[in-house]
């Protein structure tokens, strides 16, 4: 075995751990009221964060804060799992694939909360920048995003989140920028 081939054998290790320790914070970030901005530092400034047409489409790390800051009044718990990477790389740029289970409290219009479990995938793409892994496209999609009491059988996609309430969320964004 040659340096150069171990070198360059370290560095994978070494680059698929530093991704999977980002998607890692991707999830912890995002399930925390506070952690907004350390959220958002985890995209390129032009990334691509793509829930769905229905959902949402942000475009920029900054639209991706004032997401997070826009949604959190609606949200009392939000717990993401993600597992089963396959992750590719290609020198300072990698794509990745994920599993994702989710589970989520949506603060009730009516003061009656509302929990919801989701399974679904993430594919992404990230970027080496000034030595940091970052993401750069985040499309995430659910197989079902069921309300708890009914489950994906009975329901597999409740109003997670009600058209008035995602209207309000969207608004809150534009306003932000």
């Amino acid at each position: 075995m040659t340096g150069s081939n171990l070198e360059m054998r370290l560095q994978k290790l070494e680059d698929l751990t530093a991704i999977q320790q980002l998607k890692a914070r991707y999830c912890l970030y995002a399930d925390d009221v506070d952690k907004a901005q350390e959220f958002a530092d985890l995209f390129t400034a032009d990334a691509v964060l793509d829930e769905g047409e229905d959902f949402m489409m942000l475009h920029g790390s900054d639209e991706i804060l004032a997401m997070h800051h826009a949604l959190w009044p609606h949200i009392k718990l939000n717990q993401h799992f993600a597992f089963s990477p396959i992750i590719e790389i290609d020198g300072d740029q990698a794509t990745g694939h994920w599993r994702l289970f989710q589970l989520t409290t949506v603060a009730g219009d009516n003061g009656v909360d509302q929990a919801f479990w989701s399974c679904g995938w993430y594919d992404e793409k990230y970027l080496r920048v000034n030595g940091r892994w970052k993401m750069r496209e985040v499309v995430a999609r659910v197989h079902f995003a069921c309300p708890y009491e009914d489950g994906w059988a009975k329901t597999p996609f409740g109003e997670f989140l009600s058209r008035e309430v995602l209207d309000t969320v969207k608004k809150k964004i534009k306003e932000a920028l």
